[in-house]
Protein backbone atom coordinates (compact mmCIF):
# COMPACT_ATOMS: atom_id res chain seq x y z
CA UNK A 1 0.00 0.00 0.00
CA UNK A 2 1.58 3.51 -0.98
CA UNK A 3 2.55 5.49 2.01
CA UNK A 4 0.61 8.82 2.44
CA UNK A 5 2.23 11.88 1.38
CA UNK A 6 4.71 13.28 4.89
CA UNK A 7 2.99 16.14 5.52
CA UNK A 8 -0.49 14.65 4.80
CA UNK A 9 0.68 12.01 7.17
CA UNK A 10 1.74 14.56 9.84
CA UNK A 11 -0.72 16.88 9.41
CA UNK A 12 -4.00 15.04 8.59
CA UNK A 13 -6.26 16.74 11.91
CA UNK A 14 -4.92 20.24 10.71
CA UNK A 15 -6.06 19.34 7.37
CA UNK A 16 -9.53 18.23 8.50
CA UNK A 17 -9.61 21.01 10.43
CA UNK A 18 -9.40 23.47 7.32
CA UNK A 19 -11.70 21.29 5.36
CA UNK A 20 -14.36 21.63 8.29
CA UNK A 21 -13.89 25.62 8.19
CA UNK A 22 -14.02 25.71 4.42
CA UNK A 23 -17.33 23.73 3.59
CA UNK A 24 -19.18 25.89 6.39
CA UNK A 25 -17.89 28.99 4.74
CA UNK A 26 -18.89 27.63 0.99
CA UNK A 27 -22.39 26.90 2.65
CA UNK A 28 -22.69 30.31 4.58
CA UNK A 29 -21.57 31.77 1.25
CA UNK A 30 -23.74 30.22 -0.62
CA UNK A 31 -27.36 30.55 1.61
CA UNK A 32 -26.79 33.73 3.30
CA UNK A 33 -28.37 37.02 1.53
CA UNK A 34 -25.69 39.68 0.30
CA UNK A 35 -24.75 42.39 3.20
CA UNK A 36 -25.33 45.85 3.40
CA UNK A 37 -21.76 46.54 3.45
CA UNK A 38 -20.88 43.49 0.43
CA UNK A 39 -23.45 45.67 -1.45
CA UNK A 40 -21.65 48.92 -1.17
CA UNK A 41 -17.96 47.21 -1.57
CA UNK A 42 -19.33 45.66 -4.69
CA UNK A 43 -21.67 48.80 -6.32
CA UNK A 44 -19.06 51.18 -5.18
CA UNK A 45 -15.88 49.80 -6.01
CA UNK A 46 -16.08 46.08 -6.96
CA UNK A 47 -18.05 46.96 -9.99
CA UNK A 48 -16.27 50.19 -10.96
CA UNK A 49 -12.97 48.83 -11.16
CA UNK A 50 -9.59 49.28 -9.98
CA UNK A 51 -9.12 52.61 -10.15
CA UNK A 52 -11.93 53.68 -8.88
CA UNK A 53 -10.98 51.83 -5.78
CA UNK A 54 -7.98 52.79 -5.02
CA UNK A 55 -9.15 56.82 -5.82
CA UNK A 56 -12.13 56.85 -3.70
CA UNK A 57 -13.32 56.65 -0.39
CA UNK A 58 -16.83 57.85 0.24
CA UNK A 59 -17.61 55.55 3.01
CA UNK A 60 -15.70 53.15 5.65
CA UNK A 61 -17.01 50.06 3.02
CA UNK A 62 -13.62 50.67 0.73
CA UNK A 63 -11.26 48.17 2.42
CA UNK A 64 -8.84 49.18 -0.39
CA UNK A 65 -6.38 46.28 -0.86
CA UNK A 66 -9.74 43.89 0.06
CA UNK A 67 -11.66 45.76 -2.81
CA UNK A 68 -8.56 45.42 -5.10
CA UNK A 69 -8.94 41.72 -4.52
CA UNK A 70 -12.37 41.35 -5.18
CA UNK A 71 -12.23 43.12 -8.41
CA UNK A 72 -10.05 39.99 -9.22
CA UNK A 73 -12.15 37.01 -8.28
CA UNK A 74 -14.99 39.32 -10.02
CA UNK A 75 -13.33 38.73 -13.18
CA UNK A 76 -13.88 34.78 -12.98
CA UNK A 77 -15.84 32.74 -15.30
CA UNK A 78 -17.87 30.89 -12.96
CA UNK A 79 -20.24 31.45 -10.00
CA UNK A 80 -22.88 34.44 -9.78
CA UNK A 81 -22.31 37.75 -8.12
CA UNK A 82 -22.18 36.75 -4.67
CA UNK A 83 -20.18 33.66 -4.27
CA UNK A 84 -17.54 35.47 -6.70
CA UNK A 85 -16.84 38.08 -4.45
CA UNK A 86 -17.22 36.06 -1.19
CA UNK A 87 -14.63 33.90 -2.85
CA UNK A 88 -11.97 36.07 -1.98
CA UNK A 89 -12.75 35.59 1.48
CA UNK A 90 -13.05 32.01 1.41
CA UNK A 91 -9.61 31.73 0.10
CA UNK A 92 -8.01 34.16 2.26
CA UNK A 93 -9.39 32.01 5.24
CA UNK A 94 -7.59 29.41 4.57
CA UNK A 95 -4.19 30.89 4.16
CA UNK A 96 -4.87 32.38 7.24
CA UNK A 97 -5.44 29.14 8.69
CA UNK A 98 -2.26 27.72 7.31
CA UNK A 99 0.25 30.89 8.51
CA UNK A 100 -1.55 29.94 11.83
CA UNK A 101 -1.27 26.82 12.03
CA UNK A 102 2.81 27.46 10.17
CA UNK A 103 2.84 30.12 13.42
CA UNK A 104 2.03 27.64 15.89
CA UNK A 105 4.53 24.64 15.28
CA UNK A 106 7.35 27.06 15.07
CA UNK A 107 7.03 28.46 18.37
CA UNK A 108 5.31 26.18 20.12
CA UNK A 109 4.17 22.51 19.00
CA UNK A 110 1.51 20.63 16.71
CA UNK A 111 -0.28 19.47 19.33
CA UNK A 112 -0.78 23.73 20.55
CA UNK A 113 -1.25 24.39 16.84
CA UNK A 114 -3.88 21.44 16.06
CA UNK A 115 -5.69 23.24 19.09
CA UNK A 116 -5.05 27.08 18.33
CA UNK A 117 -6.88 26.22 14.91
CA UNK A 118 -9.57 24.22 16.03
CA UNK A 119 -10.34 26.84 18.40
CA UNK A 120 -9.81 29.88 16.26
CA UNK A 121 -12.08 28.31 13.54
CA UNK A 122 -15.55 28.19 15.45
CA UNK A 123 -15.05 31.92 17.07
CA UNK A 124 -18.15 33.82 15.96
CA UNK A 125 -16.78 36.28 13.80
CA UNK A 126 -14.51 34.05 12.55
CA UNK A 127 -16.98 32.09 10.86
CA UNK A 128 -18.78 35.11 10.11
CA UNK A 129 -15.77 37.01 8.00
CA UNK A 130 -14.67 33.61 6.74
CA UNK A 131 -17.14 33.98 3.90
CA UNK A 132 -18.43 37.68 4.22
CA UNK A 133 -16.85 39.91 1.21
CA UNK A 134 -15.55 42.53 3.61
CA UNK A 135 -11.87 43.32 4.49
CA UNK A 136 -11.96 41.98 8.27
CA UNK A 137 -10.66 38.23 7.12
CA UNK A 138 -7.73 40.27 5.40
CA UNK A 139 -6.75 41.71 8.36
CA UNK A 140 -6.77 38.16 10.38
CA UNK A 141 -4.35 36.89 7.83
CA UNK A 142 -2.14 39.99 7.49
CA UNK A 143 -2.18 40.12 11.64
CA UNK A 144 -0.88 36.76 11.74
CA UNK A 145 1.89 37.26 9.43
CA UNK A 146 2.90 40.16 11.60
CA UNK A 147 2.23 38.10 14.44
CA UNK A 148 4.66 35.63 13.01
CA UNK A 149 7.65 37.92 12.08
CA UNK A 150 7.37 39.82 15.70
CA UNK A 151 7.40 36.42 17.35
CA UNK A 152 11.04 35.75 15.12
CA UNK A 153 12.52 39.13 16.02
CA UNK A 154 11.82 39.02 19.88
CA UNK A 155 12.75 35.02 19.94
CA UNK A 156 16.31 36.33 18.90
CA UNK A 157 16.80 36.48 14.55
CA UNK A 158 16.79 40.17 14.41
CA UNK A 159 17.46 40.05 10.89
CA UNK A 160 16.88 42.72 8.12
CA UNK A 161 14.33 40.19 6.50
CA UNK A 162 12.05 40.08 9.40
CA UNK A 163 11.75 43.76 9.61
CA UNK A 164 11.03 43.99 6.18
CA UNK A 165 8.43 41.78 6.07
CA UNK A 166 7.00 42.72 9.27
CA UNK A 167 6.97 46.36 7.96
CA UNK A 168 5.41 44.91 4.66
CA UNK A 169 2.75 42.93 6.37
CA UNK A 170 1.56 46.08 8.74
CA UNK A 171 1.38 48.33 5.33
CA UNK A 172 -0.86 45.98 3.37
CA UNK A 173 -3.07 46.22 6.38
CA UNK A 174 -3.40 49.98 6.65
CA UNK A 175 -3.66 49.54 3.26
CA UNK A 176 -6.87 47.58 4.04
CA UNK A 177 -8.24 48.98 6.81
CA UNK A 178 -7.13 52.36 8.95
CA UNK A 179 -7.78 50.81 12.01
CA UNK A 180 -4.82 47.96 11.31
CA UNK A 181 -2.72 50.82 13.16
CA UNK A 182 -3.97 49.06 16.36
CA UNK A 183 -2.45 45.49 15.96
CA UNK A 184 0.55 47.37 14.79
CA UNK A 185 1.52 49.72 17.42
CA UNK A 186 0.45 46.89 19.86
CA UNK A 187 3.17 44.44 18.26
CA UNK A 188 5.52 47.76 17.66
CA UNK A 189 5.13 48.13 21.67
CA UNK A 190 5.69 44.37 22.85
CA UNK A 191 9.54 44.58 20.08
CA UNK A 192 10.41 47.32 22.09
CA UNK A 193 9.72 46.64 25.40
CA UNK A 194 11.14 42.98 24.81
CA UNK A 195 13.97 44.04 23.02
CA UNK A 196 15.09 47.28 24.03
CA UNK A 197 17.82 47.95 21.90
CA UNK A 198 15.71 47.77 19.07
CA UNK A 199 13.90 50.80 20.05
CA UNK A 200 15.18 53.01 17.09
CA UNK A 201 14.62 50.10 14.35
CA UNK A 202 11.47 49.78 15.36
CA UNK A 203 11.07 53.41 15.36
CA UNK A 204 12.29 53.52 11.84
CA UNK A 205 10.29 50.50 10.53
CA UNK A 206 7.24 52.34 11.58
CA UNK A 207 8.06 55.52 9.96
CA UNK A 208 8.61 53.77 6.57
CA UNK A 209 5.18 51.52 7.13
CA UNK A 210 3.48 55.32 7.18
CA UNK A 211 5.21 56.67 4.72
CA UNK A 212 4.57 53.99 2.51
CA UNK A 213 0.81 54.44 3.57
CA UNK A 214 0.43 57.74 3.08
CA UNK A 215 1.69 57.28 -0.41
CA UNK A 216 -0.68 54.37 -1.50
CA UNK A 217 -3.67 56.44 -0.09
CA UNK A 218 -2.39 59.49 -1.76
CA UNK A 219 -4.86 59.45 -4.50
CA UNK A 220 -7.66 58.83 -1.87
CA UNK A 221 -6.28 61.69 -0.12
CA UNK A 222 -6.01 64.10 -2.96
CA UNK A 223 -9.76 63.59 -4.49
CA UNK A 224 -11.28 62.52 -0.95
CA UNK A 225 -8.94 64.50 1.56
CA UNK A 226 -7.43 62.97 4.77
CA UNK A 227 -10.43 62.97 6.87
CA UNK A 228 -12.38 60.36 4.32
CA UNK A 229 -10.03 58.27 5.97
CA UNK A 230 -8.83 58.88 9.48
CA UNK A 231 -12.43 59.80 10.36
CA UNK A 232 -15.48 57.68 10.44
CA UNK A 233 -19.22 59.20 10.72
CA UNK A 234 -20.45 56.42 12.03
CA UNK A 235 -18.11 56.41 14.96
CA UNK A 236 -18.77 59.73 17.03
CA UNK A 237 -16.03 60.82 19.30
CA UNK A 238 -17.23 61.05 23.42
CA UNK A 239 -16.08 63.55 25.85
CA UNK A 240 -13.09 61.51 28.12
CA UNK A 241 -14.63 60.75 31.11
CA UNK A 242 -17.57 59.05 29.02
CA UNK A 243 -15.28 57.43 27.53
CA UNK A 244 -13.59 55.88 30.49
CA UNK A 245 -16.83 55.06 32.03
CA UNK A 246 -17.68 52.64 28.79
CA UNK A 247 -14.55 50.65 28.46
CA UNK A 248 -15.24 47.79 30.80
CA UNK A 249 -18.78 47.27 29.25
CA UNK A 250 -17.38 47.69 26.08
CA UNK A 251 -14.31 45.15 26.22
CA UNK A 252 -17.02 42.63 27.49
CA UNK A 253 -19.25 42.89 25.01
CA UNK A 254 -17.11 43.57 21.72
CA UNK A 255 -15.47 39.84 23.72
CA UNK A 256 -18.97 38.08 23.58
CA UNK A 257 -19.04 39.25 19.84
CA UNK A 258 -15.77 38.17 18.67
CA UNK A 259 -16.41 34.88 20.35
CA UNK A 260 -19.95 34.23 20.14
CA UNK A 261 -19.63 33.23 23.87
CA UNK A 262 -20.93 34.90 26.86
CA UNK A 263 -18.35 37.32 28.19
CA UNK A 264 -18.36 35.91 31.63
CA UNK A 265 -16.92 32.57 30.65
CA UNK A 266 -14.42 34.09 28.48
CA UNK A 267 -13.40 36.11 31.28
CA UNK A 268 -13.59 33.50 34.34
CA UNK A 269 -10.86 31.08 31.52
CA UNK A 270 -8.62 33.80 30.84
CA UNK A 271 -8.70 34.77 34.06
CA UNK A 272 -7.44 31.90 35.13
CA UNK A 273 -4.75 31.85 32.73
CA UNK A 274 -3.23 35.00 33.52
CA UNK A 275 -3.12 33.66 37.24
CA UNK A 276 -1.64 30.85 36.04
CA UNK A 277 0.98 32.69 33.59
CA UNK A 278 1.55 35.01 36.92
CA UNK A 279 2.25 32.11 38.69
CA UNK A 280 4.57 30.52 36.65
CA UNK A 281 6.67 33.92 36.32
CA UNK A 282 6.84 33.62 32.23
CA UNK A 283 7.68 37.25 32.09
CA UNK A 284 7.70 37.25 28.13
CA UNK A 285 4.51 35.77 27.87
CA UNK A 286 2.91 38.05 30.58
CA UNK A 287 4.41 41.42 28.65
CA UNK A 288 2.59 40.16 25.46
CA UNK A 289 -0.22 39.69 26.82
CA UNK A 290 -0.91 43.01 28.99
CA UNK A 291 0.73 44.98 26.08
CA UNK A 292 -1.94 43.06 23.39
CA UNK A 293 -4.57 43.88 25.74
CA UNK A 294 -4.06 47.29 27.06
CA UNK A 295 -2.31 49.15 24.15
CA UNK A 296 -5.86 48.83 22.22
CA UNK A 297 -7.71 50.53 25.26
CA UNK A 298 -5.36 53.56 26.07
CA UNK A 299 -5.85 54.06 21.95
CA UNK A 300 -9.23 54.53 22.24
CA UNK A 301 -9.22 56.49 25.21
CA UNK A 302 -7.07 58.41 23.24
CA UNK A 303 -9.25 58.66 20.45
CA UNK A 304 -12.54 59.03 22.62
CA UNK A 305 -14.53 56.44 20.73
CA UNK A 306 -16.22 53.16 20.54
CA UNK A 307 -15.19 51.42 17.74
CA UNK A 308 -17.03 48.28 16.15
CA UNK A 309 -16.09 45.05 17.57
CA UNK A 310 -14.93 43.60 14.52
CA UNK A 311 -12.21 46.10 14.29
CA UNK A 312 -10.35 44.13 17.20
CA UNK A 313 -11.17 40.66 15.58
CA UNK A 314 -7.79 40.14 15.57
CA UNK A 315 -7.59 39.63 19.07
CA UNK A 316 -9.23 36.28 18.97
CA UNK A 317 -5.62 35.16 18.43
CA UNK A 318 -4.49 36.92 21.75
CA UNK A 319 -7.43 35.45 23.48
CA UNK A 320 -6.44 31.85 22.88
CA UNK A 321 -3.25 32.05 22.89
CA UNK A 322 -3.36 33.40 26.23
CA UNK A 323 -5.69 30.39 27.10
CA UNK A 324 -3.84 28.06 25.50
CA UNK A 325 -0.22 28.75 26.67
CA UNK A 326 -0.63 28.12 30.43
CA UNK A 327 -1.66 24.14 29.55
CA UNK A 328 1.60 24.07 26.83
CA UNK A 329 3.25 21.41 28.11
CA UNK A 330 -0.01 19.38 29.06
CA UNK A 331 -1.25 20.01 25.65
CA UNK A 332 2.14 18.54 24.20
CA UNK A 333 1.88 15.27 26.12
CA UNK A 334 -2.25 14.57 24.37
CA UNK A 335 -2.60 12.07 21.81
CA UNK A 336 -3.70 12.98 18.64
CA UNK A 337 -6.63 9.99 19.40
CA UNK A 338 -7.71 12.27 22.22
CA UNK A 339 -7.45 15.52 20.05
CA UNK A 340 -9.27 14.32 16.94
CA UNK A 341 -12.47 13.77 18.89
CA UNK A 342 -12.45 16.56 20.55
CA UNK A 343 -11.70 19.09 17.79
CA UNK A 344 -14.70 17.58 16.27
CA UNK A 345 -17.00 18.13 19.25
CA UNK A 346 -15.97 21.36 19.81
CA UNK A 347 -15.97 22.06 15.86
CA UNK A 348 -19.93 20.70 16.25
CA UNK A 349 -20.67 23.00 18.86
CA UNK A 350 -19.02 26.32 17.95
CA UNK A 351 -21.14 25.65 14.38
CA UNK A 352 -24.05 25.05 16.15
CA UNK A 353 -23.78 28.14 18.22
CA UNK A 354 -23.22 29.79 15.10
CA UNK A 355 -26.08 28.71 13.26
CA UNK A 356 -28.50 29.69 15.43
CA UNK A 357 -27.30 33.08 16.17
CA UNK A 358 -26.30 34.91 12.57
CA UNK A 359 -29.98 35.11 11.50
CA UNK A 360 -30.72 37.10 14.41
CA UNK A 361 -27.23 38.85 13.91
CA UNK A 362 -27.82 39.59 10.40
CA UNK A 363 -30.97 41.31 11.53
CA UNK A 364 -29.57 43.38 14.15
CA UNK A 365 -29.17 46.69 12.79
CA UNK A 366 -30.46 49.39 10.34
CA UNK A 367 -29.85 47.04 7.26
CA UNK A 368 -32.34 44.03 8.23
CA UNK A 369 -30.04 42.00 5.73
CA UNK A 370 -32.65 38.55 6.00
CA UNK A 371 -35.88 40.44 6.51
CA UNK A 372 -34.77 43.08 3.82
CA UNK A 373 -33.99 40.22 1.46
CA UNK A 374 -37.41 38.69 1.90
CA UNK A 375 -38.95 41.67 0.96
CA UNK A 376 -36.25 42.82 -2.10
CA UNK A 377 -37.34 39.04 -3.51
CA UNK A 378 -41.32 40.20 -3.41
CA UNK A 379 -40.70 43.18 -4.98
CA UNK A 380 -37.62 43.27 -6.95
CA UNK A 381 -38.32 43.75 -11.14
CA UNK A 382 -38.36 46.10 -13.78
CA UNK A 383 -40.29 48.89 -11.54
CA UNK A 384 -39.69 52.29 -10.50
CA UNK A 385 -38.29 52.56 -6.95
CA UNK A 386 -37.78 54.99 -4.37
CA UNK A 387 -36.35 55.39 -0.91
CA UNK A 388 -35.50 58.31 1.82
CA UNK A 389 -32.36 57.20 2.58
CA UNK A 390 -32.82 53.18 3.91
CA UNK A 391 -30.07 50.36 3.81
CA UNK A 392 -31.57 48.60 2.13
CA UNK A 393 -31.15 50.99 -1.19
CA UNK A 394 -27.56 48.91 -1.91
CA UNK A 395 -29.14 45.68 -1.63
CA UNK A 396 -32.09 45.86 -3.58
CA UNK A 397 -29.43 47.53 -6.26
CA UNK A 398 -27.60 44.80 -5.75
CA UNK A 399 -30.05 41.85 -6.25
CA UNK A 400 -31.55 44.00 -9.65
CA UNK A 401 -27.65 44.01 -10.91
CA UNK A 402 -27.08 40.22 -9.56
CA UNK A 403 -30.18 38.82 -11.07
CA UNK A 404 -29.43 40.90 -14.64
CA UNK A 405 -32.70 43.14 -14.39
CA UNK A 406 -31.15 45.92 -16.05
CA UNK A 407 -34.29 48.35 -16.50
CA UNK A 408 -35.32 49.63 -13.50
CA UNK A 409 -35.17 53.02 -11.80
CA UNK A 410 -34.37 54.13 -8.06
CA UNK A 411 -34.51 57.38 -6.90
CA UNK A 412 -32.78 58.22 -3.21
CA UNK A 413 -33.89 61.30 -1.41
CA UNK A 414 -31.90 60.62 1.99
CA UNK A 415 -33.79 62.02 5.25
CA UNK A 416 -37.02 63.59 3.32
CA UNK A 417 -39.99 63.39 4.97
CA UNK A 418 -42.46 62.26 2.29
CA UNK A 419 -45.68 60.79 1.81
CA UNK A 420 -46.74 57.23 -0.16
CA UNK A 421 -49.77 59.25 -0.50
CA UNK A 422 -48.36 61.38 -3.39
CA UNK A 423 -45.65 59.91 -4.21
CA UNK A 424 -46.15 57.72 -7.98
CA UNK A 425 -43.79 54.66 -8.12
CA UNK A 426 -44.17 50.82 -8.39
CA UNK A 427 -42.57 50.92 -4.86
CA UNK A 428 -41.50 53.75 -2.21
CA UNK A 429 -39.59 52.65 0.98
CA UNK A 430 -39.70 55.15 3.62
CA UNK A 431 -38.31 55.45 6.90
CA UNK A 432 -40.56 55.77 9.89
CA UNK A 433 -38.86 58.34 11.27
CA UNK A 434 -39.72 60.63 7.52
CA UNK A 435 -42.91 59.03 6.99
CA UNK A 436 -45.78 61.27 7.21
CA UNK A 437 -48.06 58.44 4.91
CA UNK A 438 -51.78 58.99 6.14
CA UNK A 439 -53.88 56.99 3.47
CA UNK A 440 -51.55 53.89 2.22
CA UNK A 441 -51.09 50.80 4.18
CA UNK A 442 -47.65 49.88 4.03
CA UNK A 443 -47.62 46.21 2.16
CA UNK A 444 -44.31 45.72 4.42
CA UNK A 445 -43.84 47.09 7.50
CA UNK A 446 -40.31 46.87 9.66
CA UNK A 447 -39.06 48.35 12.67
CA UNK A 448 -36.87 50.92 10.04
CA UNK A 449 -39.07 51.62 7.16
CA UNK A 450 -42.07 50.57 5.55
CA UNK A 451 -42.71 49.46 1.84
CA UNK A 452 -46.06 50.59 0.12
CA UNK A 453 -46.95 50.14 -3.65
CA UNK A 454 -48.64 51.81 -6.55
CA UNK A 455 -50.78 49.25 -7.43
Amino acid sequence: MKQLNPFIQNHFLFLWLVLIATIASVYYALTLPVSFDEACTYILFTREGLVETITNYPAPNNHVFFSILTSISNSLPFGNILFKIRLTSIIINILSLLVLYKFAITFFSRNFGLLLVGLYTGLFLTVYYSYMARGYCLIILLFISCLYYTFKIVNGDESRKNFLLFGLFSVLGLYTIPTFIYPIISLSVYIIIAKRHLFWTQIKVGFVVFLTSILLYSPIIYNCGLSSIISNPYVKPMGIIPTLKSIPTYTLFAIQEITGIHWLIVIAICGLSMYLIWKSKEKRTLVFVLVMTFTPLILIIIQRVNPYARIFNYCSIVLLLLILIPYKKTIDKLKLRFIFPLLLGIQFIFHFNFNTKILAYEDKDWALNITSDKIIKKIQGNYHYYTNGNLIFYNLKFDLIANGIANYKIVEEKGKNVSADTLQYDYSIIGLNFDKTIIKKPIYKTKYYNVYSEN
